[in-house]
């Protein structure tokens, strides 16, 4: 299956935790639902996932998904987001897979440039489940210059993403 549906998506990171926004798409051939869901504002806290076979095993990404070190002081909010993908005439292919690539469109002149980011997600069971984090780890800055770092980045800092599928 390939599909390029571009998504725009509007994420407040000043925003509470929210039942899930649902979009859908329609191809020539498929049905894809998206659910989105955003998580309570992280304010300096851990950013760490459990394994759901071993939930002694720590998940730590970074970047662009890539296994890391966990930040300790993460500022921002974490999407949930659940494609559900269904064949108009029915079944699945066995190794149907879901491509996303996503490029930066626009930003705030502070921010670095990011590269583009591609990653292809085998469905499991009709449906592929995704975390994504925006914000950023606060730990090499000084404790007296947090909030007015939190309140600049919440001002002024931005980024416009194109997420095709």
């Amino acid at each position: 299956m390939r599909l390029f549906i571009p998504i725009f998506i509007s994420i407040r990171l000043a925003g509470l935790a929210s039942e899930p926004q649902q979009y859908t798409f329609t191809t020539g051939e498929h049905i894809i639902t998206m659910a989105v869901r955003l998580s309570d504002p992280y304010i300096g806290r851990r950013l760490a996932f459990r394994d759901d076979t071993d939930s002694r095993k720590e998940i730590c990404l970074v970047g662009n998904g890539e296994a890391g070190t966990c930040p300790n002081r993460f500022v921002g909010t974490v999407a949930t987001v659940r494609f559900v993908i269904k064949r108009v005439s029915g079944k699945l292919r066995a190794k149907t897979s879901l491509r996303e690539h996503v490029t930066v469109v626009a930003q705030s002149p502070e921010l670095p440039p990011r590269p583009p980011f591609e990653r292809s997600q085998l469905v499991v069971n009709g449906a592929i489940n995704d975390l994504q984090a925006f914000g950023y780890d606060e730990t090499d800055i000084t404790e007296g210059e947090r909030e007015t770092e939190r309140r600049r980045a919440k001002e002024r800092l931005w980024r416009l993403c194109r997420q095709e599928l």
